[in-house]
């Protein structure tokens, strides 16, 4: 009985000392494991961020903004998916003007819209993946159709809704020249919708655009994202696009050769000081090229123009019909127009009204150009 009894307790005892091991053994020091280097997070008002790249984040936790934030100042609106005033943050909802302006060093420029681009910008077809083919327009070349130099941009920033904003360096512009595309929400009408690549560093990529603003001459604000908008070089926030005294919204535009030279609006015709040539049941009426020609535009070199409303040309007037119809050629400005002019063409007893929402001047170098005109 002790025998087994003995045995029992020697095994137990071997068991142990297997499991154990041996005291005179040095134990083998655990390797301690090296701890992640955690990314930075950046707050921001609306939602944090965790940069993955140079001039490049990530936003993380809820995504969702706030809603606007009453204000008194009636700061600038423009259309979108939200209607957020164009800033840095919040602000009262106010009336959508479906235009997306395109200011450089706070000039305006164009109203991005299909019928507004230049007649000599080039169409870029591209296949979609269910074999459909659909027109889009590179930026950079959109760029220079206005006029706008790529060697001189130092920033474009394209601002969507919630006041996020996308900025790109001019570098970016010169090096994806090709690559960067946009298109319209509707085909030929809607907002203005960028297609993004995948090799370009921007801050943040939004959908539709409700403004470009361009730097070229004056210094380009910062973006602040824990203030979730743009800051000048003292950190302090910036109300409305950066050095625009007088934003574009509403009214009516003439381009010259693919640029806005004057912007109606009824309320400001007066003003200007320009009188109308008459008034019609209290509706003034003015004389086209002699109204311009008051507002400091040139038009001596103007052989043709085009009559658009929204993206639709519904007249254009050139040769011998613009010499004809030039001197007696009239526009209306009635009360509640809805953003139009009427146009007036021929004599008093058979003369045509058109309504247009934009009007493009042409001299003779662009008059021939008819890119989806």
């Amino acid at each position: 009985m002790r025998s087994v009894v003995g045995r029992f307790l020697v095994g137990a005892a071997l068991l142990v000392a297997a499991s154990c091991g041996s005291k005179d053994e040095p134990a083998k020091a655990q390797k301690p494991k090296e701890a992640k280097a955690e990314p930075e997070i950046i707050k921001g008002r609306f939602a944090n961020a965790v940069k993955v790249g140079e001039n490049q984040w990530e936003l993380v936790g809820d995504l969702t903004p706030p809603p606007p934030e009453s204000k008194e100042d009636g700061s600038l609106s423009l259309d979108g998916d939200d209607e957020a005033p164009i800033r840095g943050g919040g602000g009262a909802k106010q009336k959508r003007f479906g235009q997306s302006p395109l200011y450089v060093d706070g000039k305006p420029v164009a109203v991005v819209a299909y019928g507004e681009l230049p007649a000599w910008l080039p169409t870029r077809p591209v296949k979609l993946g269910d074999g459909r083919s659909a027109n889009r327009f590179r930026l950079g070349e959109y760029f220079e159709a206005l006029g706008i130099p790529l060697g001189k941009i130092q920033q474009v920033h394209l601002y969507g809704g919630r006041g996020r904003i996308a900025i790109i360096p001019g570098g970016e512009i010169r090096r994806l020249k090709n690559d960067l595309l946009f298109s319209f929400t509707e085909g030929e009408s809607g907002k203005m919708r960028m297609h993004w690549d995948h090799k370009l560093q921007v801050t943040d990529t939004i959908d539709k655009v409700q403004a470009v603003a361009i730097y070229a001459e004056k210094k380009a604000p910062a973006w602040d994202r824990g203030k979730w908008g743009l800051v000048d070089e003292h950190g302090a926030e910036i109300e409305g696009i950066p050095y625009v005294d007088r934003p574009l919204k509403g009214g009516v535009r003439f381009y010259l050769d693919g640029r806005i030279v004057h912007h109606l609006k009824r309320n400001q015709t007066f003003e200007r000081k320009v009188e109308p040539d008459r008034l019609v049941d209290g509706t003034p009426y003015f004389k086209v090229f002699h109204y311009l020609e008051e507002n400091g535009v040139a038009t001596d070199a103007v052989v043709a123009l085009e009559l658009i409303d929204q993206n639709t040309i519904v007249r254009r007037i050139e040769g011998d019909e613009l010499k004809a119809t030039r001197a007696g050629l009239e526009m209306s400005a009635p009360p509640a127009a809805g953003g139009h002019v009427t146009f007036h063409l021929g004599p008093e007893a058979s003369r045509t009204s058109l309504k247009a929402t934009s009007i493009q001047l042409y001299t003779a170098p662009r008059a021939a150009a008819r890119h989806r005109r």
